[in-house]
């Protein structure tokens, strides 16, 4: 067995420890006497209550010193970098940790031997420097919102992040190029930034100040690669898309092509062309059939998804037919940029990489970029067998590949990596999936330009290709020698844990990884990949959240072809920010048991105008068959939702769909979260393509074990996913206020005038209310959870009954800008054509409108008081209301806008937030650390977190007296608590130790709940750290 031995901080024994080859636990520990506090080793046995899991995946978790001695891996749940050094054996032995930002995702090391730490929900990057006997944060730089990825090139460090967050409007960044607003209303922003930082000049500001932030017409960057040479840095978008939009449902013609009106061209209201559009603005017809599900019964007029064809220049739908001119905009698809590492400026944008892109190496013997990636299926309808509809996306979702940039030649050559994947088949031979790889992440490339290994999580493997059959087209041609996965598989390296990280040793003949899973460091032995070396990471997440991961992310054990996994569209917990048509005709409708409190309100026009009213009309066509409470079969194009943040806001699905289903269906409306999210249980089998035969219902008898497993899976699965949550709000102020315009926009949200039904209250129809103000659908109500939702369907004057729908992630679907004018909408200000776009899909359940203020010119939240306007017409909706109701004003209109950009959440702004203080900190510093302190003691409440709690949980950590140290401010007594339980360091005591000569504490605002254990007691044991290690 091979021996990994463990040498702690001063003081502490070196320890050795034997390890078996597969062992799941570790050896170096933080918990145990004799261990370092946050040190490599056994999950921490004591649980910490509301423990908050935000699913950062790493970029670039693994790097080595200069002389490849030490190895430093970014351990993201522990919130540390830890130190391990090669001894003389060649085997790893654990040096220390140190303590760096929350969810640290990617490190790198300068050329003077720092270890620059990026922590994805800090917004910050951790200097780590090694001039002390320990290793300590020597400054903190503040970049923008969910930084991920770091390179360094001509003394110069490359960070990625989004073009959002509080730091980049910040007062000492004034001058800045690319700093300040970041024009989240306007079209034509570039949207993915990249921070520039000159390595020998990180002074200045609260938090270093940038060279430049370049900002690339892309939307959020994640990685990023360097040429050996260091002139050219390539930065790729992570979720870039393929082309796909949407054409709203208020656009379209009336009725699907196979009816009688469907099968009827149309002219769109503004009656305006997109280039390459039919003439006069016309559309060919209604949506694409079957306009009918299984059982003949109608189905709803929704919107539909179109894709962009390269040679004709046109959007078009499955059948070819041209939609162009229910699309105002154009979509570049830039994936990967190249910027000079001299000028700083962008070169070159390459196109049609990917619709996802994890990650990116340059081979240093060609310089061509690989790129590891997925290419979404989106613009394939439906899920189920394909019967009715014609056509499934069952197990053909996102295919996994590799795309060759070659520079030199421009060119850009995806290369699917499963081949051998007969799509056709629904549930494939389980010898298929031996071959497959799912969830790429990290590359990287031997000395000679070889051989690239790539990480794939969803395969616990690690795929090794020779360069030349990536490169050469001759393996691709269908002639000849073919590139063929089966062959290829044979020298794959299986990695159990879910491998995202890599890091080749070629001195050393050994290939370092990360695994998520387990949160491990495995050793590889090039020579022997069957040797392998395990050291399990400290980790505090609790038991529910490690055991249900793997069912996120595992294509072996969701599809029968080992490619499609939940994390195919539901990009790390996450979103692909595209829309899918993902209803199945082969079934049939179901009935909707949520509550429905302004069930009413669809009837208004009935109830009030007539018959001839325009809203009463639609009740006839309201989900396909005119039933209020029918879940139609084919619902149409949905955007992805992301997977975190469910737990308090009711079932699942834009509709609330998972409300039925089978675990059971919420008859007596509970809308527990569990059940709803188990019902997705139906998915692996029908979406996913699991080679399983599904019954009804989980009380079935003489189900089979694999049944029965699966249903075990989905219960741990529901328990993980329920713990995951969203990060604070990057466009909320630090000080957890709201912006003047958000605060006119909260004061109607949450106002007397109602914003949509009747002015006043009438018994002409019955008792209940007949309006509402926008609270009285949008929930928000922080003691239960609800920000914008509290579980209850409505109608919105759409085609479809859906569930009134969470706000508080909206700022992330900010991109898309054009939109034609809508029946029932007041007219568009964006539907001229807007020329290049980011983004294909916007806001709403669809992805169809392209701004929250077009949602908002909708005819229900039209200005009563007014009449119509000129160039308005009844169709645009301006006469739906009468009275005292609606948005009064343009300036109402934007407020509400912005507050939904600043919207409440269930953690305040400050988490997460750092700085360090050293020597003589500035005014600017102080005032800080103030705001830090001030955040810490001012009352939150979360239901995520137990209720009422802080805004954060402050803790310091770094160099005092050439030691490690750990503090946590006490808000009550104003004093800062050690990791020593006698010692008690008062807020004055504590501006001295910053201020004696070589000290250097790094303050960082944590989740409440998770200060005592980050910071002074790692074991939550009640020994503190200080008084473990006998300092």
């Amino acid at each position: 067995m091979p021996c990994i031995c463990i040498k702690p901080s001063k003081m502490i024994m070196l320890l050795c420890v034997s390890f078996i080859v597969t062992m799941l636990t570790g050896c170096a520990g933080g918990g145990k006497d004799g261990e370092p506090p946050g040190g490599g080793g056994d999950n921490v046995k004591n649980e910490r209550k509301h423990y908050v899991n935000f699913e950062s995946v790493a970029v670039r978790p693994i790097a080595t010193s200069p002389n490849g001695k030490r190895v430093y891996i970014t351990n993201t749940p522990n919130q540390s970098l830890e130190i391990f050094e090669f001894n003389a054996s060649g085997e790893l032995e654990y040096l220390s940790a140190v303590s760096v930002g929350i969810e640290p995702v990617a490190v790198a090391v300068s050329g003077n031997g720092d270890a620059w730490v990026v922590n994805h929900l800090s917004d910050s990057v951790s200097i780590v420097a090694f001039d002390r006997e320990e290793p300590y944060v020597r400054q903190t730089l503040l970049v923008g919102d969910e930084p991920s990825d770091i390179v360094f090139a001509k003394n110069r460090a490359f960070i990625t992040t989004a073009h959002r967050g509080q730091h980049r409007n910040h007062a000492s960044l004034k001058g800045v190029p690319g700093a300040g607003n970041p024009q989240l209303h306007s079209a034509d922003v570039s949207r993915a930034d990249v921070w520039v930082f000159d390595i020998n000049n990180t002074d200045g500001g609260i938090g270093g100040i940038p060279v430049k932030i370049i900002e690339l017409f892309g939307d959020t960057p994640r990685a990023l690669a360097v040429t050996p040479d260091e002139e050219m840095v390539y930065v790729s978008i992570l979720n870039s898309g393929n082309q796909t939009s949407v054409v709203h449902e208020s656009v379209m013609c009336y009725g699907f092509e196979d009816d009688e009106l469907g099968s009827k061209p149309c002219q769109v209201l503004d009656e305006k062309n997109s280039p390459n559009g039919l003439p006069n603005g016309m559309l060919p017809g209604g949506r694409t059939a079957p306009g009918v599900n299984k059982d003949g019964i109608p189905q709803p007029w929704t919107s539909m998804v179109v894709k962009y064809d390269s040679e004709s220049g046109e959007w078009r739908d499955t059948k070819g037919r041209n939609f162009s001119n229910g699309i105002r905009f154009s979509l570049p698809d830039n994936d990967v940029f190249s910027i000079d590492s001299g000028t700083l400026n962008m070169k070159q944008a390459y196109r049609h990489v990917g619709t996802t892109l994890f990650n990116m190496a340059v081979n240093p013997s060609s310089g061509n970029v690989y790129v590891s990636n997925t290419e979404a299926n989106n613009a394939t309808r439906f899920e189920g067998p394909g019967i009715v509809g014609g056509s499934t996306v069952q197990g053909n979702i996102a295919s996994t590949r590799i795309t060759v940039i070659k520079p030199t030649e421009n060119t850009v050559t995806p290369r699917a990596l499963n081949r051998h994947i007969p799509y056709e088949v629904l549930k494939s031979d389980s010898a298929i999936k031996q071959h497959s790889i799912a969830n790429p992440t990290q590359l990287v490339i031997n000395e000679d330009g070889s051989t690239v290994y790539m990480a794939a999580m969803g395969s616990n493997k690690i795929a090794v290709y020779p360069t030349n059959q990536l490169e050469d087209d001759g393996y691709w041609d269908n002639n000849g020698i073919e590139f063929n996965p089966k062959t290829a598989s044979k020298q794959y390296i299986s990695v159990k844990g879910g491998p995202v990280g890599l890091l080749l040793d070629e001195s050393r003949k050994k290939l370092l990884t990360y695994t998520r899973f387990d949160n491990s460091l495995v050793v590889v032995d090039l020579d022997k990949v069957t040797n392998q070396t395990r050291i399990a990471l400290r980790n505090p997440e609790p038991a529910k959240i490690i055991s249900g991961r793997s069912m996120l992310y595992d294509a072996s054990r969701s599809s029968s072809n080992g490619e499609a996994s939940c994390a195919s569209c539901h990009i790390f917990g996450d979103t692909d920010h595209l829309s899918w048509n993902l209803g199945n005709p082969d079934s049939s409708n179901a009935k909707n048991p949520q509550p429905f409190p302004t069930f009413k309100f669809s009837t208004l026009g009935c109830d009030f105008v007539g018959p001839e009213e325009v809203s009463c009309q639609l009740l006839e066509i309201l989900n396909g068959d005119g039933d209020r409470l029918t879940i139609a079969s084919m619902k149409g194009p949905m955007f992805t939702q992301t997977l975190r943040g469910m737990s308090t806001h009711g079932h699942m699905h834009w509709r609330g769909d998972r409300s039925v289903g089978y675990f059971g269906t919420d008859v007596e409306k509970n809308m527990d979260e569990k059940t709803s999210y188990k019902n997705f249980i139906v998915a692996f089998e029908g979406l996913l393509g699991m080679d399983i035969e599904l019954p009804d219902n989980v009380n079935a008898a003489d189900k089979s074990l694999d049944v029965v497993t699966l249903e075990k899976d989905i219960d741990l699965f529901a328990d993980f996913i329920l713990s995951t949550q969203m990060p604070p709000n990057p466009i909320r102020p630090l000080d957890n206020g709201l912006s003047a315009s958000a605060a006119i926009g909260r004061a109607f949200f949450l106002g007397e005038r109602r914003s949509d039904g009747l002015a006043e209250d009438s018994n002409k129809n019955g008792p209940e209310q007949d309006g509402v103000n926008c609270e009285g659908c949008h929930g928000l109500n922080v003691e239960k959870g609800f920000y914008g939702t509290r579980g209850e369907i409505a109608h919105g004057g759409e085609v479809q009954i859906f569930k009134v729908p969470q706000l508080r992630n909206l700022y992330t679907r900010v991109g898309m800008f054009g939109l034609p004018d809508r029946e029932g909408f007041l007219p568009s200000h964006t539907n001229e054509h807007q020329g290049e776009q980011i983004r294909g899909f916007g806001f709403l359940h669809d992805g169809a409108t392209d701004g929250l203020i077009n949602f908002l010119r909708g005819g229900v939240f039209d200005n009563g008081e007014e009449p119509c306007k000129e160039g308005n017409t009844p169709a645009h909706g301006c006469e739906f209301n009468a009275g005292f109701v609606g948005i009064p004003d343009e300036a109402v209109r934007q407020g509400l806008v912005d507050f939904m950009m600043e919207f409440d959440s269930d953690l305040a702004p400050i988490v997460g937030q750092q700085i360090t203080l050293s020597n003589q900190p500035t005014n600017e510093q102080w005032d800080r650390l103030l705001l830090l302190e001030e955040k810490a003691s001012t009352p939150f409440t979360s239901k995520i977190l137990g209720g009422d709690v802080r805004e954060c949980d402050l803790m310091a950590n770094g160099l005092v007296s050439n030691t490690i140290r750990g503090y946590l401010f006490d808000h009550q007594l104003k004093v800062y608590q050690s990791d020593k339980k006698a010692e008690q360091v008062s807020v004055a005591d504590m501006r001295k130790l910053i201020m004696v000569a070589g000290n250097a504490l790094t303050f960082t605002c944590v989740v409440p709940g998770s200060g005592v254990q980050i910071a002074i007691d790692s074991d939550l044991d009640g020994r503190l750290n200080g008084d473990r290690r006998g300092i």
